[in-house]
């Protein structure tokens, strides 16, 4: 139990540090401002963390034929969950690039990679840290044979502390990294997604990267689906994420390296 604590404490500081440090790094480097990274950690919480989720309860969680339908076809819910999490989260960069974050104020193309660094910091923060944090209060309550504590760290839900419960006997070292990879490798993608939707929102030339970034978000989430429905093992869907962001790292360093500032 010790060293599991030890592991979480590491995951779940690793999930602030990243975006933290990176932040840090790029406002040192490029005298970046700061309000696009707030921005960016706003509008993922609003679009991703609540406006989302509202419609997966809406379409997954009603007894209708279309949650019948989407739920029974792994296939199906693939596509609805990429395509559901590409058209949120790029339809909220966009509102951010074209009306909140000031175009006068600022025109240049840095904006593009703090508002990403802030998009997918606090995504990390709120998935991994949030329930690293959780299952380390658990684990502490456990180890002391505190069950009460436990229960009520889980909001007295018996069903999310046994599931917790379980959550801790099979995390390993192992998965740990894992995670620590897949959020490293998803900033790196929202990055990227944000150059792409920065150059959509702003010239109207190029429009088309904003469809573009929704069928790429959409294409790097849709093995998640099936990881969860048993048909994929987690590590192909890590590796997966991981090609998929270097590749769109790659095709945005391109576009960011063209782009004039003003």
């Amino acid at each position: 139990m010790v060293t599991t604590i030890v592991w979480l404490i590491i995951g779940a500081a690793f999930s602030a540090a990243l975006p933290i440090g990176l932040l840090l790094w790029w406002r040192r480097t490029r005298q970046a401002r700061l309000l696009p990274f707030f921005v960016g950690a706003l509008i993922w919480f609003v679009f991703a963390g609540t406006l989302e989720q509202l419609l997966h309860s809406a379409v997954l969680l009603g007894d209708n034929a279309l949650a019948r339908a989407i739920t029974g076809n792994p296939y199906l819910y693939m596509v609805y969950g990429g395509l559901a999490a590409g058209l949120f989260e790029e339809t909220g960069r966009y509102v951010a690039f074209r009306w909140l974050i000031n175009k006068r104020r600022y025109p240049e193309r840095d904006t593009a990679v703090t508002y990403g660094i802030g998009h997918g910091g606090i995504e990390a923060m709120l998935t991994l840290g949030a329930t690293y944090a959780t299952m380390i209060v658990v684990a502490f309550c456990l180890r002391h044979g505190n069950q009460s504590a436990a229960l009520a760290t889980m909001g007295g839900s018996a069903e999310a502390l046994s599931t917790y419960t379980a959550a801790l006997g099979q995390l390993t070292t192992g998965t740990v990294l894992l995670a620590m990879a897949e959020r490293a490798g998803a900033m790196t993608l929202h990055i990227a997604l944000s150059i792409f939707v920065f150059l959509a929102a702003r010239d109207r030339r190029q429009r088309s990267w904003y469809p573009f970034a929704i069928a790429l978000h959409a294409i790097a989430d849709m093995p998640a689906a099936l990881y969860q429905r048993g048909m994929l093992p987690l590590p192909a869907v890590e590796i997966w994420g991981w090609v998929v962001a270097l590749l769109a790292l790659y095709s945005a360093r391109k576009q960011y390296l063209e782009a004039m500032d003003p």
